[in-house]
């Protein structure tokens, strides 16, 4: 099994049209999407309490007065938000109303929408000629990605420069009215600083894949478009990951990309699954 094993790859050729689903099938699939929430936010409790227990909350040496408690409301104010998303959930349930169709995606229209802003992104990073490569969109959701194995030099491929991953979670969203949803964890356990960034997009899945969504290129693009419809906070000159997407580069090896602030623009860059986290680096993430 090679380490591309789960990612579904653009060819040129036209994309099968998605046989829509019964609403018995969309009832079925938003009632499992629930019990996962339920199941989620009850560990979510169970990790509030332990932090609680621990004093995590307290102010740290060196801290402000205050950040304590700041982390302590952050953290009940996600889990009310969690209750009230599985509150919205059984209420549609319970309504009998018709659910939406889950959105088709088509590769060429988001290839399009993405090849302007990577010719600009690689021009930036390597010059004319190669922002020149060959786009080439895949769709795969970052939840069944092996991590370390596209980390592992055998995974590079330089032949392969131009391929990039998209979240089929997180294309084609108004991110201008999602604002309030950008969630930066400030859980990130400090034993992975200086572990492969490979580990941090495991702990990612592992920790949120039921609350949380992965933002990748689509919301890099964004912020770099829409410097003002960013969060605030996000503007403290640290790097935000979006590992939602992950880029090959020029060598053929699979970088995640971030963008961060520099006083009155965002810059953007990425760095390799392989290389070291680092303990100012920050994650988006979007509430589901």
């Amino acid at each position: 099994m090679t380490p591309e094993t789960n990612i579904q790859m653009a060819t040129g050729a036209e994309t099968p049209e998605k046989p829509a689903k019964t609403q018995a099938e969309l009832r079925q699939a938003l009632t499992k999407r629930a019990e996962r929430l339920r199941l989620a936010t009850l560990k979510q409790i169970d990790i509030y309490e332990d932090r609680l227990a621990k004093g995590d909350f307290d102010d740290q040496e060196d801290e402000p007065a205050g950040s304590g408690e700041e982390r302590k409301l952050q953290m009940r104010k996600e889990l009310l938000k969690a209750d009230k998303r599985l509150d919205k959930m059984k209420e549609q349930l319970a309504s009998g109303e018709e659910l939406p169709q889950e959105p088709i995606l088509d590769l060429e229209t988001l290839k399009t929408q993405n090849k302007a802003f990577l010719q600009e992104t690689f021009k930036l990073w390597y010059g004319d000629a190669k922002s020149k490569v060959e786009q080439v969109p895949l769709i795969v959701d970052p939840k069944t990605q092996d991590y370390p194995a596209l980390a592992d030099k055998k995974a590079t491929d330089a032949t392969k420069f131009g391929q990039y991953t998209l979240n089929p979670e997180t294309q084609n969203l108004d991110w201008e009215t999602l604002k309030d949803k950008i969630f930066i964890p400030d859980d990130i356990p400090a034993s992975l600083n200086g572990r492969p960034l490979s580990e941090v997009a495991d702990y990612l899945i592992k920790t949120y894949k039921y609350t949380h969504q992965l933002p990748g290129l689509e919301y890099w693009k964004f912020m770099i478009e829409n410097p003002n419809q960013v969060p605030a906070q996000m503007k403290d000159g640290n790097p935000y990951f979006n590992f939602g997407s992950l880029v090959r580069n020029s060598d053929g090896r699979w970088f995640v990309p971030y963008a961060r602030w520099y006083g009155s623009d965002w810059r953007r860059y990425a760095d390799w699954l392989g290389n070291d986290w680092d303990a100012d680096s920050r994650v988006v993430l979007l509430e589901i």
